[in-house]
């Protein structure tokens, strides 16, 4: 079964569109770029950057954080069950962005409507590497566009997709590679060899996410576009960033991708939809309502799911014959064993506390050797019960 109860997606997904990521507030990715600087220093001091030490950091930051969320984990699920849920829902909240990825594309989108191409791209270049001073109307919404799509699969759908695979702990994993790879996955020098396990992993964890996220940006056009969205993801150099990008273009039906400019260097990189219109301000808007499209679709079906489970829980506690632990036990007893029970409640009731049951047990054990008393005859602890122990018992 999963690690994940259902409801936790769909209170994480509810607490990140309330609140979003306030600044100042502590982070798992954070954390977990303190850790990258830190191991970063510590292993290039005393081994060379290769392959074999940077799959090695990668472990280190992962395993760091894993190991953080379990004593936290633990700390909590000795404090109350309740705790230990909330901990949960707040690292899968922590996971996603949601709220963040609308609130800086529409930033963009308030200026181009303001007609202040200054402030659009200074606000753009908070969310894109590309250079953006010299771009117009139509690149700024382009770029927009395109960094909306790509945000969709690493803010909310492989999150959400791991969370549901791994519960709390495969989203903390997802993010954390996601983390590692904005880090050190970068083709460079410093990094060709070192970040290459840290870009290769997260290639690998977004790969199911990113075809997933492509299919729900053109839901309702499947027929006419996925074919045309397969072919032409695979010519983006990313496995994976290629697929919401080229969804986007025809879901939108504007024309994706071209030429980048990164330090003053041209980049060409694949077009999309090819035929479609240039992209407008208004289909920034559009591509900000395929935001809520995922979030609501990956809501519902986790809601869905927690339906489904809670019922099919409830099936098998009322099915006869099946025992379910901690629920409902009961034993087949001789009809001594009932006669005694009955003894046990009186209709008479009383708030007498249930400190005492483990010695209550005993004590009718010793009275009646070779009877167990009945599970459903002794209430849990924390409790009030409406017995009065016999006196012969109680003395």
């Amino acid at each position: 079964m999963w690690l994940l109860n259902p409801s936790q997606i769909v209170a994480a997904i509810i607490v990140d569109l309330i609140i979003g990521d306030p600044q100042g507030w502590p982070h798992q990715a954070r954390f977990a770029g303190v850790l990258s600087t830190a191991y970063e220093r510590w292993l290039t001091r005393y081994f060379s950057r290769s392959v074999r030490s940077g799959l090695l950091f990668w472990f280190l930051v992962v395993g760091t954080m894993v190991v953080g969320y379990a004593i936290i984990r633990v700390i909590c699920s000795l404090i109350s069950p309740i705790a230990s849920y909330a901990f949960d829902v707040f690292i899968i909240y922590q996971a996603i962005a949601a709220r963040d990825l609308h609130k800086h594309a529409e930033m963009v989108l308030q200026a181009l409507v303001s007609g202040d191409l200054g402030a659009a791209r200074q606000r753009l270049s908070f969310i894109v590497g590309r250079d953006t001073r010299d771009l117009d109307a139509s690149e700024i919404s382009r770029a927009t566009i395109e960094s909306v799509s790509e945000s969709l699969v690493d803010g909310i759908v492989a999150p959400l997709f791991w969370a549901v695979i791994g519960g709390a702990p495969g989203a903390l994993i997802y993010r954390t590679a996601n983390t590692l790879d904005s880090m050190v996955g970068h083709r460079t020098p410093a990094y060709e060899k070192f970040g290459k396990p840290s870009a290769r992993i997260d290639d690998l964890l977004n790969w199911a996410p990113a075809r997933l996220c492509a299919l729900m940006i053109c839901l309702f056009r499947v027929p006419t576009s996925w074919p045309k969205v397969q072919r032409e993801a695979g010519a983006h150099a990313s496995p994976n960033a290629g697929w919401p990008e080229a969804a986007m273009a025809y879901g939108l039906g504007v024309r994706l991708g071209g030429t980048n400019y990164y330090d003053g260097e041209a980049i060409e990189g694949p077009v999309f939809n090819a035929s479609g219109r240039i992209a407008a301000i208004c289909d920034i808007k559009n591509s900000l309502a395929r935001i809520w499209w995922v979030v609501l679709a990956a809501g519902g079906v986790c809601f869905l799911l927690s339906i489904c489970g809670s019922l099919s829980r409830r099936d098998v506690r009322t099915q006869p014959g099946v025992s379910t632990p901690g629920i409902d036990q009961r034993m087949t007893r001789p009809e001594r064993a009932e006669d005694t029970r009955s003894t046990f409640c009186p209709s008479t009731r009383s708030s007498v506390t249930t400190f005492y049951r483990p010695f209550r047990a005993a004590l009718f054990s010793a009275r009646y050797p070779g009877l167990k008393p009945r599970a459903e005859s002794f209430c849990p602890f924390g409790t009030e019960t409406a017995m009065l122990l016999p006196p012969a018992i109680v003395s």
